[in-house]
């Protein structure tokens, strides 16, 4: 009897202790690990989130490996409600390519998807194309003698790339490089032709005349690129994927710090100043559940699938 008091006493305890972490929460500066450069997204919401929380969000980026090192590095930390992973579509992207040493949505816990952009297929002025069709036909015409850019085989661009040269059945050379930026760079520079970009490195560059932009790879229109038809519509519905940024957390981490951080995130992606200065960046803001974006990851990961094997990617490699 007095063991069973003690259990339910024991119980009565936790149940009282998890709302009062929360609570609690946060009581130092919020980590996001970032993958690289791509921090435009956790680092506008943040600064407004901040305002409510009273902590700072500080960006630790971790470059490499489609995101997998961002990752990987992520998980090693406590599940505490500190350190979140800035988690992008490379990372649904990565395992049809490389070797993980984690499931994605086994060890980690969505909290909101950010926001969303699409890869846009752009071209040098010099080259005489300015339809997907006519890009087409001339790579026909000329095969293996037309080169694009992207990051580096196994990337998400590279498999958006390619899943693109399979529908279309032509040959073009890929040229592959560390960055999107240096990738975009050397097409703005006449050194490639085309370029497999991603929104937010693009659609300046698209608005300034320096690159013509052929296609999108949204499932839809994006409010990004409005004017730029879909590779869908054009015909390529393999071509169907989106480049996203949200905020994941360590599986393990109250789920009351989870469902907080969601509601602050949410609240102010759906103020008009933030959507404003995230369409200025070429990101679209989105803001949903844990639930909303577990659904949406889960979806997401049977398209980067579908995308890779309309690329015909070989078997995984160990990764880089």
């Amino acid at each position: 009897m007095i063991a069973s008091s003690r259990i339910v006493a024991f119980g009565l305890v936790s149940l009282l202790v998890a709302p009062a972490a929360a609570q609690e929460w946060p009581s130092k500066p919020i980590v996001v690990i970032t993958t690289g450069s791509a921090d435009a997204a956790p680092r506008i919401v943040g600064d407004e989130v901040a305002r409510t929380l009273g902590q700072r969000f500080l960006m630790d980026s971790r470059p490499g490996a489609s995101g997998t090192i961002a990752a990987e590095y992520t998980l090693r930390q406590p599940a505490e409600g500190y350190v979140f992973l800035n988690a992008t579509s490379a990372l649904m992207a990565a395992p049809n390519t490389f070797e993980v040493n984690y499931d994605v949505l086994r060890d980690f816990t969505p909290v909101s998807l950010l926001a969303t952009s699409p890869f846009i297929l752009v071209a040098h002025p010099s080259l005489p194309v300015r339809s997907l069709d006519q890009l087409v036909a001339l790579a026909k015409q000329r095969p293996g003698e037309l080169d694009y850019s992207s990051t580096s085989p196994g990337s998400s661009s590279s498999i958006t790339a390619a899943a693109f040269k399979a529908a279309a059945h032509i040959d073009i050379l890929h040229v592959s490089y560390r960055t999107m930026a240096s990738a975009l760079t050397d097409v703005i520079a006449g050194q490639v032709q085309l370029c497999m970009s991603v929104g937010p490195n693009a659609v300046a560059q698209i608005k300034a005349g320096k690159v013509r932009a052929l296609a999108a790879s949204t499932p839809k229109r994006s409010a990004v690129v409005p004017d730029v038809p879909t590779f869908t519509e054009l015909g390529y519905p393999e071509v169907d994927v989106t480049a996203w940024y949200g905020i994941l957390a360590r599986t393990g981490t109250p789920p009351e710090i989870v469902s907080r951080l969601s509601n602050e995130i949410v609240k102010a992606l759906h103020k008009p100043e933030l959507r404003t200065k995230y369409l200025q960046v070429a990101l679209e803001p989105v803001g949903n559940t844990p639930e909303q974006f577990r659904e949406f990851m889960q979806a997401d990961l049977v398209r980067w699938q579908r995308a890779a094997k309309a690329a015909g990617l070989g078997p995984k490699k160990p990764r880089p």
